[in-house]
Formats: structure tokens, sequence, C-alpha cells
């Protein structure tokens, strides 16, 4: 054994292994700030063909577990200053994590969202492509045929890969986002997925909002006598749909520590609405609640009673703490079964959700703020390397694919526009861009260190007026007060920052659907008809 001194001076015995383990992160680049991501040559588009075939490469063996909770606010956390939720499992994984301080997604919501963070790859300008669903929304459809993800990505370098999901847009038909994944398991129930068959009559939903209040918001009769029949079937099950994700995905750690490499995607659909959570996390909250339990919030900016909104609250507040029970378990698991050892992991959000600032629930194109656009993210390294890092600088969704391809010694697909964030928390790197920006259907917003603004991004498509927004962060960090006709040279100069971050993405984010017939022609395999 090897004696070696700690940060605080003091000596701990470490083994061949875990010098072993040192070495494949420093020959990574890990520990030194390296960089093994490809450069800014190899992330120009290709010419000719742009389909590419994953490289077969050899990286350092470490495993890759990533979970994710949808619509999961960052204040939710300690680490960044959760005043009132209770997840004391993800604080606790916090402390031997970097915090990512400025992490935000780019093209909103779930399913664009998920492009970006499966493919490495920029979305805006999105572009709209009729869907046979109900979500209409440009960036909704599927991969591209020569996008190319972290799971294709690894499974050519030899990793096994399994993706979790409660996500119903992910398995909708037509949908291709479980590219690359040896294995891929469906928790089916979330929303008005199509899993509990409801009569065709509509069901008594009395138990799960007002006659009031669907009186005034008709349309989620439906949705909720979908939602109502679903629950029916899985409650028969566990008592939330993040258990049996977790459940799913402990299962399939326990069957698989012992493989070569691998890559487990564990993608939770909660604490998206809607906030029906487990009664032991709601007592948390509200411990007498009685009535309705108002699991669906409006979409619209409307004025609601006070026992509703704090209704509101607390629900969302009991499926945050039911997702940090069972993430909880998972991460039990991994710790258990001693995978910290020799694997990445990763907690993120796609998204969070407005709570009655502003009198505003959930998300859309009217709320791009900071508790809607604002993410967490925390990375676990072997060994708690840089456990306790905090990093600032603006980091987006697309840059998580090459960070974590980085992490694992390899390089990213040449069709990457993200970039590595890695040399930021080995300090080796400076700040990647100096603003960032989201857009949720025609609306976009640019963020600065000073402002917030949100504008029509693509004025031609939308319907209907929308009034631009600006927010001066220093001075009003929660963005509850509207200054854009204080400052017109602001929104100006913000507004010619959009229109040439949306510029410099035009064709890049189009991509063809024939790109393998294009691949395979050019080496002979078919010919096009005369």
């Amino acid at each position: 054994m090897t004696r070696k001194l700690d940060s605080a001076g003091s000596s701990s015995k470490h083994s061949r292994r875990d010098f072993l383990r040192h070495g494949a992160l420093a020959a990574a680049g890990i520990v030194g700030g390296g960089s093994s991501s490809a450069s800014a040559a190899e992330l120009t588009e290709p010419t000719g063909s742009s389909w590419e075939r994953p490289p077969q490469q050899r990286g350092n063996n470490l495993n890759l577990i990533v979970l994710v909770s949808d619509t999961f606010r960052r204040d939710n956390l300690a680490c960044y200053g959760s005043q009132w939720v209770e997840c004391p499992n993800l604080n606790r994984f916090a402390q031997d994590c970097v915090i990512l301080d400025d992490f935000y997604p780019e093209g909103m919501p779930t399913i664009v969202i998920r492009r970006t963070l499966y493919t490495g790859r920029r979305v805006i300008p999105c572009y709209y492509f009729p869907q046979h669903e109900p979500v209409q929304l440009p960036g909704w459809h599927p991969l591209y045929y020569e996008d190319v993800t972290l799971a294709e990505t690894l499974l050519m370098s030899g990793y096994l890969t399994a993706l979790v999901a409660d996500l119903p847009h992910f398995f909708r038909p037509g949908r291709n986002f479980q590219r690359g994944f040896n294995v891929f398991r469906w928790i089916r129930g979330q929303e008005a997925d199509s899993y509990g068959t409801s009569p065709h009559r509509l069901l008594d939903v009395s138990d799960l909002v007002s006659e009031a209040y669907l009186a005034r918001f008709p349309g989620l009769h439906g949705f909720l006598s979908q939602y109502k029949a679903n629950r029916d079937r899985w409650k028969k099950r566990g008592e939330s749909l993040v258990q049996l994700v977790a459940q799913e995905a402990i299962d399939w750690l326990k069957e698989n520590r012992s493989e070569r490499p691998f890559y487990l995607q564990v993608e939770a659909f909660d604490p998206h609405e809607p906030w029906d959570p487990p009664a032991r996390f709601l007592k948390k909250y509200l411990p007498h609640a009685k009535g309705p339990s108002f699991v669906e919030p409006p979409y619209a900016t409307v004025p609601l009673p006070e026992d509703i909104r704090k209704r509101f609250r607390a629900n969302y507040a009991g499926e945050a703490s039911c997702v940090d029970f069972w993430f909880g378990k998972v991460l039990d698991t991994i710790r258990e079964s001693g995978l910290f050892e020799n694997s990445v992991v990763v907690f993120l959000a796609d998204h969070g959700a407005m709570l009655g600032e502003q009198g505003q629930f959930v998300k859309g194109p009217d709320k791009l703020r900071g508790q809607v656009t604002h993410i967490p993210m925390l990375v676990r390294l072997p060994g708690r390397q840089f456990a306790g890092k905090r990093v600032s600088g603006f980091v987006q969704m697309p840059d998580v694919m090459p960070t974590l391809l980085h992490l694992l010694g390899l390089k990213p697909p040449r069709r990457v526009t993200g970039q590595n964030f890695w040399p930021l928390v080995a300090g080796t790197g400076q700040s990647l861009r100096e603003f960032v920006m989201q857009t949720y259907g025609w609306v976009g917003a640019v963020r600065t260190r000073e402002w917030n603004y949100s504008q029509v991004w693509k004025p031609e498509a939308q319907h209907g007026p929308y009034r631009p927004q600006l927010y001066q962060l220093e001075r009003d960090p929660e963005e509850l007060h509207d200054v854009a006709e204080r400052y017109p040279d602001v929104t100006g100069r913000l507004a010619k920052l959009m229109r040439d971050y949306v510029a410099s993405g035009e064709g890049l984010t189009l991509g063809s659907f024939n790109a393998k017939f294009e691949w395979s022609e050019g080496r002979g395999y078919i010919n096009r008809p005369d």
C-alpha cells in the first residue's frame, strides 16, 4: 500500500486500483484539464454526404450513468439555495460532485432539449415539421438520420448501453430517441399515454380537480380522464412512476454491473405535471390536505385562489421529494455495488417550472426566465475528483455530450457543435460564451450576466401578439419586474444578439432525412433512379 497526502495534509491509504483509476483519469485529461475533444477543424460540417458512422475508439473504460429529472428546479437542492424542498439524497450526492452554477438548455422543451443532450448539437433555429400528435412545436421531431448520438458513439466504442425512461414522447410512433441503446425499457403511464385504456366516456375526475376549475379549463377533462385510467393501472405496481423507473434501473445495474464498460441513461418524467405525489411526500408540505388534489396547473397566466396556488406548490415539492427518494435508491445501489469507483455519474434536469412567480405556473414561451431555464447539473468522478468545485461560466445542453465523452477518454463525432466544458473545471480554460439563448416555440430569450431579454425570434411564424420582456438580473434576480420599456437601447442590442445567433445556425440545424440514402449512394450500394 502507498500513502498519499490529501488536500488537508492528512495521510490516507490508496491501493494500486486507486492509482490505476487516477491514471485513467489523467489519461483522459480529467485531472490535468487536458482535452481529448475534437479540434475546431474537426467540428466543421463534413463535405458531401453528412451521414457519419461513429468511429471505433478506445477510451479509459469508465462507466457512465446519467440521471435526468424532467422539470426539476435547481433551487430544489441545497447547493443551489433550497429553502423548503427536502431532497436529502441528492443533497448528499452533490457534496461529492462538481456543481455547475450557470447551466441552461438551448432549444426547449422536452424533446427539443433531448435532441441537444443526446447529440451534442445546437438546434436553434428550430424547424417545424408537422407531427401526428398533440404537441406541435418547432424542433419537436425525431432525430435526423445524420445525427450521431451519445449512445451510438459509446456503442461503437465497446460500451453496453441502456435506457430506462417513462417519458411518453420518447416512444411515440416514429420517435427514434432509443437509437444506439442495446436495451431500452419504457415505463408506461405518464400524462395521457394510451396505457390504461379508458372507456369512450369521460371518467369522473372530481378527485383530481374541482368542478369550478374544470369548468374554467374544460379541455383538461379528456387529459385527466386518460391520466386517471393510467394511474389506476400503474398504481398496482408502485406508488409512483419514478419508483418504477428507479427499480428498473436498479435491476439493470445489479444484472450488468460486471459487464464491459456500460452507459445507463435514466430518464424520470417527474416532477413534470400532473403534480400528483404520493401522500407521504405531500404531507411534508401540506399535512392536512383535503378536497380535490389539483394535479394539473394552468399553462395560461390567470388569477387563482391562494389555496389552489398553495396546493400546486405543495404538490410540486412532494413530487420533487419523491424523485429524490427514488433516485437516492439508485445512488445507493451504485454505492453498494462499488460502481462509484469506476463510473462517471451525472444528475441534471432539462428545465424547471414557474411556481406562482408573476402568477404563472409550469413553463411556456412567455416564461423563459430563470425559474424555468436555469437548471442543475452535478458531475461525480471516481475518487471524488474535484468534489465541491463550483463552475461559473455559461454552459448549455449541447456541451454535455462532448464533455462526457472527454471524461471517458473519447472524441466526439464531427457533427457535435457543443463544447467540452471540463477545462473550466480543471482551471485551464476560459468562458465558453458571453451569452446563452433559449427558444420555446417561436419565442426566444437571450441571457447575459446583466440581462434576460425575450422576444419572438421568428416573427413570420408567430400567431398572435407577444410583448417583449426584459429583466435586470443584478437588481431583480428573481425576474419579477419587466423593464423593457425603460431600456430600449438594451432591448435593441439584445435583439441583435438574438438575430445574429439565429442566423449563425441557418442551414446548420436543418437536417436531411435522406442522408443515409446519400451515404449509401456515394459508396455504390444503391443507385438513384433516373
